[in-house]
């Protein structure tokens, strides 16, 4: 089982605002390899109501890469697959980042952990990544990019030891998730299972 967690923090409310991404690379069930880095965001203007989830400022990424310079260093870190908690999020920071940039969208598949919660662990009320965190007694410093991404990463192996498969493609039998995929002009959302 080879995947590459993800975690963005946006500095407003467009989603082409990133302004810091962490990820985790997991290998046979452990964590390999990780990567943060803030980015700076054009136009450079933070919402307080972000500063105050995330406490990042525009003084913070003043001299931070933008998106576009960031980019191929981060398609060489993804190793596997994408996970992200709320992958439609994360997913959708890097589709519009890209658009604004005019490059075009990698070939990958991605996984939502907040979906595969919802399947795995169906009696809990709440999914959120600080409320699974707690279920499953994993400790992180939530709205950390870097935080993030690897409590992401602990919850989808969580999710495979539960179900007893080695590989988050496995789930696809398991409890019926529908893998997410990126390609060049579109995008399949990662989802729970169609009802009939």
């Amino acid at each position: 089982m080879r995947f590459t967690a993800i975690d963005f923090e946006t500095a407003n409310t467009s989603r082409s605002s990133a302004c810091s991404v962490g990820l985790i690379t997991v290998d046979d069930g452990k964590i390999i390899d990780k990567y943060y880095h803030l980015i700076r965001p054009e136009p450079l203007f933070f919402d307080p109501m972000c500063v105050a989830i995330h406490g990042i400022t525009d003084r913070d990424v003043v001299s931070a890469p933008y998106f576009h310079e960031i980019w191929p260093t981060l398609l060489e870190e993804i190793s596997g697959p994408l996970v992200a908690h709320n992958a439609s999020f994360d997913l959708s920071v890097i589709r519009h980042a890209l658009d604004e940039c005019g490059i075009p969208y990698p070939e990958l598949n991605y996984f939502c952990t907040l979906v595969i919660s919802r399947l795995t662990w169906p009696q809990y009320p709440r999914h959120t990544l600080d409320r699974m965190a707690q279920h499953l007694g994993i400790s992180f410093n939530h709205h950390d990019a870097l935080e993030d991404a690897r409590a992401c990463a602990m919850v989808a192996m969580e999710a495979c030891t539960f179900h007893g498969v080695d590989s988050l493609f496995d789930l696809k039998q398991t409890c019926g998730l529908r893998i997410g995929s990126l390609y060049d002009g579109g995008y399949k959302a990662c989802g729970q299972p169609r009802k009939r």
